[in-house]
C-alpha cells in the first residue's frame, strides 16, 4: 500500500463512528418504514408518503457504499471507485512531478552549457537520464512506441559517439599517411611528367586516402536505422592497412554492432558499462 493510501486509511475510532452512523441511519429508516406502512394501512396517505420516503432515504444512506452510482430523490452518490480513482490520481501527479523535475533539470543543464565546447553530458549521465525517462514514462502508462520515439535521439547519439571511438583514430592514421605520401611525391625529381609512373602511383594512393576520409566524415549523417550496417561498412576497403592489422578492429566492432542492433530495436543497452568505459576512454584521449 502506498504512503498516500495509508494516510487516507481510517482509524479504529473513525471506523466505529462510521459503523454507528450507518446503524443509526438504518434504525431510523426502519422505524420510518414501519410508521409509513402502518399509516398506509390506516389510509393516512400524507403520513404514509412522508414516512416511507424518509425511511427509504435513510436506509439507502446507511448502505450507500454498496452502490457505484445511485440516483433518486434528488441524491447522486458515487462511492465504490472513489478511493481507487483518488489513489490513481495521486500516483499520476507524483509521476508528473518526477517528469517535470527531469525536464526542468535537463533544460537548465542544457541552457547552462550552451556555447561551451567541452560541456556535453558524460556518457554515464546521458545513460542514466535516458533510463530515468524510460522508467517514468513506463510508470505513467506511455505506450512502447512513444517511449522509443522519445529515446531515439539518445540512442542515435550514443551510437554516433561509439563509432567515433573507431573512426577518429582511423582518420588520424589516414591523414598522417596522406601527408607522408604527399611529401614523397613532392620530393620526386623535377621537372615532373604527368605520366611518370611513381608520380601516378603516389597520386593514386593519396586520392584513395582522401576518398576514405570523405567516408569517415559522413558519420554525422548516419541515422539510427543505419547502425550497425554503415558502421561496419567503414571497415571495408580501408587503405594503408593489411587484413591482419584490421582483424582486431573488426572483431571489436562486431561486438559493439550486436549491441547497436539491440539498442535500435529496444532502446536498451545490454552492455552499458562496456559502452561507458569505451566512451570515457575516447573522451579522455580525444578531448
Amino acid at each position: 500500500m502506498s504512503e498516500s493510501s495509508q494516510s487516507r486509511a481510517p482509524s479504529w475510532l473513525q471506523r466505529i463512528l462510521y459503523g454507528l452512523a450507518n446503524l443509526g441511519l438504518f434504525a431510523a429508516g426502519a422505524v420510518n418504514l414501519a410508521v409509513g406502512s402502518l399509516s398506509a394501512a390506516r389510509s393516512d396517505v400524507a403520513a404514509a408518503a412522508t414516512s416511507l420516503t424518509a425511511g427509504l432515504v435513510l436506509v439507502l444512506a446507511a448502505t450507500i457504499d454498496r452502490f457505484e452510482s445511485l440516483k433518486g430523490f434528488g441524491i447522486e452518490a458515487k462511492t465504490r471507485k472513489l478511493d481507487q480513482k483518488i489513489e490513481q490520481a495521486d500516483e499520476a501527479l507524483r509521476k508528473l512531478r518526477q517528469l517535470a523535475e527531469i525536464t526542468g533539470e535537463t533544460l537548465v543543464d542544457l541552457h547552462s552549457k550552451m556555447g561551451r565546447w567541452d560541456s556535453a553530458p558524460r556518457p554515464r549521465e546521458s545513460y542514466e537520464l535516458a533510463q530515468r525517462i524510460r522508467s517514468t514514462m513506463q510508470a505513467m502508462g506511455s505506450e512502447a512506441a512513444t517511449i522509443s520515439k522519445a529515446l531515439r535521439p539518445w540512442a542515435k547519439t550514443h551510437c554516433h559517439d561509439l563509432v567515433r571511438t573507431f573512426t577518429d583514430p582511423m582518420h588520424s592514421f589516414t591523414s598522417e599517411r596522406i601527408r607522408a605520401l604527399d611529401q614523397l611525391r613532392s620530393a620526386l625529381p623535377k621537372p615532373l611528367s604527368p605520366n611518370d609512373p611513381e608520380f601516378m602511383r603516389l597520386t593514386a594512393e593519396i586520392n584513395l586516402g582522401h576518398a576514405y576520409l570523405e567516408r569517415l566524415e559522413k558519420v554525422h549523417q548516419f541515422e539510427l536505422d543505419d547502425y550497425p550496417a554503415r558502421f561496419l561498412a567503414l571497415l571495408d576497403d580501408v587503405p594503408y592497412r593489411t587484413s591482419e592489422e584490421l582483424a582486431p578492429i573488426r572483431s571489436k566492432a562486431s561486438a559493439f554492432a550486436d549491441d547497436m542492433t539491440e539498442l535500435r530495436h529496444s532502446m536498451s543497452l545490454p552492455n552499458a558499462e562496456k559502452w561507458i568505459r569505451e566512451l570515457d576512454l575516447w573522451r579522455a584521449g580525444g578531448h
